[in-house]
């Protein structure tokens, strides 16, 4: 993030850890669900029936670094 928090919009949301303002990362879709490891070698693409996408907000402190994510607001 750096110090140029001009890059990322302010949240309106403070962080909970230490009270700065967050910062919008924007969204991003993350995988979830379906299987792992050997299952993905043995079974291809047939593996990933049970996998699901969600849309996820990124939000970040520029003071303590951290990280949350929240569902978008509907």
């Amino acid at each position: 993030m750096g110090d140029d928090n001009e890059e990322y919009p302010a949240a309106g949301i403070d962080c909970l850890r230490c009270g700065v303002e967050l910062r919008e990362l924007g969204p991003a879709e993350i995988r979830i669900g379906g299987t792992r490891g050997g299952w993905k070698l043995l079974f291809g693409e047939w593996a990933e029936l049970g996998e699901d996408m969600v849309t996820l907000d990124f939000l970040a402190c520029p003071k303590c670094r951290h990280i949350e994510l929240r569902l978008p607001e509907a």
